[in-house]
């Protein structure tokens, strides 16, 4: 079990995250800030709690190797003007070097390494980054980066070293009051549609952040995030996270979720698809109800890809119901076919997430049954996050898709609560958030999330469509690993798809058929308009297709099954 913990929790308003963990390393040194297993390619060697202790301790120790390897800044000097580089194996390194970065006057940038060498230069050159640190075997897109950028490259100190070296406290003398808009990390963006590019956390967003997840329900209401925490309880919610510790998600599990409300993120072992992803979580779920007995954690919190796999799966469902009080996912939208077999057999926690606002802060009637399957589709947002649903088009079927805005709040409500997104964006009154949804049609306070604003199709014809929820029923067939729509600046409707090892078109055509039923003419996808692919589509940090880059590397096969239909 975990050591005791603070009750209730007390949420770090207006202090700097690196004074929080010292804070609670000092009150509870042994409680477990996170958990990963002993060898991640070895499940079955367990896990390893990481106290508090032992993070504050390694964050003092990078600080001090940041100083001696990288350079020692003068006080005027620690800023976090200058960028450091990483890219490494999901481990606690990424944790103590956001935090020792910025104690020691620095600021990192963790990319993903998933992108080519020329998208991670154009992102390293944004930031007029010089210096690339790397674990013990650096990751192969290294190499390609240093090729193409001259970086001076450091190779930092294990994950015992610096857990286990006894380091003197680094001086960190600043206060939020002085040095909130100092950056606390970059992230960047999901790169979609292009090249990524850099998004700022200052420590005034984190704490914007930090608020979010400790708001207080409205009369008749509970918290959604409730159910990743409880305040009054004081034991913080055990979650498996199966996201990237380069991305946004991985910094919120890493850093925000155990310092901002006491939860215990546990990661599984090494995944490369989404059957591996799946399947391994379950051996380490396995593993953890062994050791601990009963259910091993709370929640289990997949990437879409992993929870469309989950939701072909009943046996995979089966096992992860016995293993875990709720699902949920994060990173886009899932389809109703996945959603729905997950939701017969155990709760989902329906929960939204971005780079630019963290955690959005949402609620739930009190007493709300959340095995009740209808329910894991829908949203109410916390009044707090004060959002405007501007209509983007109605179809022909009647279903109005609207685009989500943030209004500024004014600071006077919510005990002077702002959304983080405008600690990114200080001069925004509003800010349109690029996500659409449709409302419920009894319930107009519920909102199911349908896409992106950037998903969307605009024909030769200048007809436009939004091809999200057609591609996901398509996904759905057991036969289709993955599939693309395209329509943009092309006369019809074609799709790029990949499909499992002796699948044939001939053998997901009545789901494509199914599909065209429901969708307006221009829409359809005729037979001959199905371009076959082999190798796995590219992916974002978040596990998203990079629809840009997919367009671009079948460009030729796309004009030439074109030609061949007109």
């Amino acid at each position: 079990m975990n050591a005791p913990r603070p009750t209730p929790w007390s949420p770090p308003i207006n202090e700097l995250l690196p004074h929080t963990l010292f804070r609670l390393a000092a009150q509870n040194p042994s409680a477990t800030y996170v958990e990963f297993p002993n060898d991640p390619n070895r499940i079955e060697d367990g896990y390893r709690k990481i106290a508090f202790a032992e993070v504050a301790n390694a964050v003092h120790a990078i600080a001090w190797w940041i100083e001696e390897n990288v350079g020692k800044l003068s006080e005027e000097e620690k800023t976090g003007e200058q960028t450091l580089v990483y890219m490494g194996p999901n481990d606690i390194r990424y944790a103590v070097l956001c935090l020792g970065s910025v104690i020691a006057g620095y600021k990192m940038l963790f990319p993903s390494p998933r992108y080519g060498a020329e998208a991670l230069v154009k992102l390293i050159e944004s930031v007029d980054a010089k210096v690339m640190l790397t674990p013990e075997v650096p990751i192969p897109v290294v190499e390609g980066v240093l090729s193409k950028r001259s970086m001076k490259t450091l190779q930092i100190p294990g994950v015992e070293q610096l857990l286990k070296s006894a380091a003197e406290p680094y001086p960190y003398k600043k206060t939020f009051q002085e040095h909130s808009k100092e950056p606390l990390i970059c992230l960047h963006t999901s790169g979609t549609t292009g090249f990524p590019k850099p998004i700022l956390w200052t420590h005034e967003w984190a704490n914007s952040a930090g608020r979010s997840m400790n708001l207080d329900a409205p009369p008749g209401y509970d918290l959604q995030e409730e159910l990743l925490y409880s305040r009054k309880e004081g034991r913080g919610r055990r979650m498996m996270l199966l996201f990237p510790p380069f991305h946004a998600s991985g910094m919120i599990g890493m850093v925000l979720f155990p310092l901002t409300i006491g939860g215990t993120a546990i990661y599984p072992p090494t995944w490369t698809t989404p059957e591996a992803g799946v399947e391994g979580a379950l051996k380490a779920l396995d593993v953890i109800a062994a050791r601990d007995g009963g259910v091993a954690t709370d929640c289990v919190a997949l990437v879409p890809p992993l929870f469309e796999y989950l939701g072909k799966s009943p046996e995979a469902i089966r096992r992860m119901s016995q293993r875990t009080r709720q699902v949920g996912w994060g990173g886009g939208s899932v389809s109703r076919a996945a959603g729905g077999s997950v939701a017969a057999q155990m709760s989902i926690l329906n929960s939204m997430a971005s780079t630019e606002l963290s955690i959005w802060p949402t609620i739930r009637p009190s007493g709300t049954d959340l095995s009740q399957t209808a329910y894991w589709e829908y949203t109410t947002f916390h009044p707090a996050s004060n959002i405007r649903f501007d209509t983007v088009s109605t179809s022909t079927d009647g279903t109005t898709l609207y685009e989500a805005v943030m209004i500024r709040n004014n600071g006077t409500e919510h005990d002077g609560y702002v959304q983080p997104i405008f600690s990114i964006f200080p001069d925004a009154k509003e800010r349109r958030l690029g996500d659409l949804f449709t409302q419920h049609p009894r319930n107009p306070e519920q909102w199911k999330h349908y896409g992106r604003a950037d998903d969307l199709l605009v024909f030769l014809t200048n007809e436009k469509f939004f091809p999200t929820a057609a591609e996901q029923r398509i996904a759905s067939h057991s036969g289709v690993a993955e599939v693309v729509m395209v329509g943009t600046r092309r006369p019809v409707a074609s799709l790029i798809v990949r499909l499992e090892d002796g699948v044939q078109v001939s053998d997901i055509w009545g789901v494509v058929e199914d599909v065209n039923k429901d969708s307006p003419v221009y829409a359809r996808v005729g037979r001959e308009m199905i371009l076959v692919v082999g190798e796995p589509f590219p992916k974002t940090a978040k596990g998203t297709v990079q629809k840009k880059a997919l367009l671009e590397m079948y460009e030729k096969e796309l004009d030439d099954l074109y030609a061949g239909s007109s």
